[in-house]
């Protein structure tokens, strides 16, 4: 494998510069590839980007060429080359571990340097090792990896509330540090490869004005920590951690671990062990998010384990995103590596995952998002849901909301039902469907569905679906309650139900508090 880039300040501040000039962008890359090889490229396909490409290097673009040596890992002219640096130089971008030469003078890249939008207005850089598929072979064990789909989603379902000090545990290419840094004031990242933390910091450095990082004193709002999961931060508190741990489950009896997905323990251990001490790190009221893996054994719920993982002084909401059979795991996380480049240790290593799941009785492998949070006066938060379908992305302000209406129902030092003189209102993405068979005189299933966050859809009874119908913010919610139930001559019980049911729609975002219109005279 190639060294990881060099976080010289001076030199990456002229990379800046060169990126910039060249246009180094998401919309300018899209635009110069075409949708088609756009596309084709998300697919890992590269030969419609070379075709799209030849006119634009012929004439010596810069752009172009940071496209074939960055993304594509194309050799280029050292004439290119040297025009793609006019501020870093070749030699600077030699230097930085950036690019080398091959024995034919040409030069060829030794990380994948890739631009990604981000919502604050600012492109951003990131460097990693090269994928698979411009390696030509599948991932080395000290891989680093770029961003990607399940790095991305830890960053949508991550809260961006402004907080002091934040733990990005694994940080590897450092891409949660580069969004904690844009609301966190100090953040300290974590890794057992000094590999990667080497590219947590020169990325960190070469996006330090997105980021409001002065280069020249890193320290002053990032800490750099090795070591294994929890250790290297032993005996401090965070407001706010983050991780995308190596909770892949890979067989015992493994030749290889990839150090950036697994660490070569049992089953599902490393998430257990996680979730069990992270109240170690959290000050009171502080929240932790991760991406998780969890096995299932024979009968019972997807959750029954996990739940028993936190510490007793810990909330979690844990969302299951997907189950899978062993053959299915086995098979997505043997593609993932791209092992399939090599059909002999592909077909062995595929027996050794179904010969570890047998062995243990495992049925089904889960994965997902967890919520966890050090309780200090709210009540005991235990929630677990089965969510397959499209969520809308970012769903952290979705979360962070459900979280605050939880705390607001559930901490009132009252009897009275908390909504009962609260004004509510179905926002606009909340909608009602109705299915009937043909034929049937009455609709036989009734279905509000949310078009927003989590893009949840709940079946309804009768006496919720005339309240979510009526709560238009004149009446209070008690006012509505007490029709339905007089018009149904609902019992006492059955109100009562019906009121807790009005107050899961409300935590999960099918209601919200009236506001009316403000007026002007």
């Amino acid at each position: 494998m190639y060294p990881a880039p060099v976080g010289q300040p001076a030199t990456i501040g002229a990379l800046h510069q060169d990126l910039t000039s060249a246009g180094y962008t998401t919309d300018n890359v899209a635009a110069l590839l075409g949708p088609t090889a756009t596309a084709a490229l998300d697919r890992e396909q590269h030969i419609p980007a070379r075709r799209a490409l030849r006119d634009a290097l012929a004439k010596g673009d810069r752009l172009a060429g940071m496209i074939s040596c960055f993304m594509l890992a194309d050799p280029i002219h050292p004439e290119l080359a040297e025009a793609m640096f006019p501020t870093l130089t070749l030699p600077g971008a030699v230097e930085l571990n950036l690019v080398t030469t091959t024995d034919d003078g040409r030069v060829i890249a030794t990380v994948d340097l890739s631009a990604y939008a981000t919502d604050s207005g600012h492109d951003m850089w990131v460097a990693s090792d090269q994928t698979a598929l411009q390696l030509g072979a599948p991932l080395p064990a000290e891989h680093i990896l770029g961003v990607g789909k399940a790095s991305m989603t830890l960053a949508e379902i991550t809260p961006r509330h402004k907080v002091d000090t934040a733990l990005d545990i694994g940080t590897g290419c450092g891409i949660q540090a580069l969004y904690l840094l844009t609301h966190v004031q100090h953040v300290t990242i974590t890794d057992i490869s000094q590999r990667a933390l080497d590219f947590a910091v020169f990325n960190i450095l070469l996006n330090a004005v997105a980021v409001d990082v002065d280069p020249a004193h890193l320290t002053d709002r990032v800490s750099v920590v090795a070591g294994n999961m929890l250790e290297p931060v032993d005996g401090q508190t965070f407001d706010l951690v983050v991780t995308n741990p190596p909770f892949v489950i890979a067989p015992s009896q493994a030749t290889t671990t990839h150090t950036y997905r697994e660490t070569g323990q049992t089953g599902d251990h490393v998430v257990k062990e996680l979730i069990s001490t992270l109240d170690t790190v959290l000050a009171p009221g502080a929240q932790a998010v991760m991406l998780a893996n969890w096995e299932m054994f024979g009968k019972g719920t997807w959750h029954d384990r996990l739940a028993t993982w936190p510490a007793e002084s810990m909330d979690i909401w844990a969302i299951q995103r997907s189950s899978s059979d062993p053959a299915q795991y086995a098979e997505i996380w043997l593609q993932d590596s791209s092992e399939n480049l090599n059909p002999a240790a592909y077909h062995d290593a595929y027996a050794r995952y179904l010969a570890d799941f047998e062995a243990r009785g495992v049925t089904q492998i889960g994965f997902g998002w967890v919520w966890l949070r050090k309780r200090d006066e709210t009540a005991p938060l235990r929630k677990f849901e089965y969510l397959t379908s499209a969520v809308h992305q970012p769903v952290a302000a979705a979360w962070a909301s459900s979280v605050s209406k939880y705390d607001s129902m559930y901490t009132a030092q009252t009897r009275d039902w908390a909504l009962a003189n609260v004004h509510l209102v179905a926002p606009q993405w909340v909608t009602y469907e109705q299915y009937q068979r043909f034929g049937a005189q009455h609709p036989e299933v009734l279905m509000a569905r949310s078009g927003a966050g989590f893009g949840r859809h709940v079946r309804l009874d009768t006496a919720t679906a005339a309240v979510l119908g009526a709560a238009d913010g004149e009446l209070s919610t008690g006012q509505i309650v007490a029709a339905v139930a007089g018009l149904l001559e609902l019992n006492d019980q059955q109100t009562s139900a019906l009121q807790d049911e009005i107050t899961a729609l409300y935590v999960d975002g099918f209601l919200d508090v009236f506001e009316p219109a403000a007026t002007t005279s």
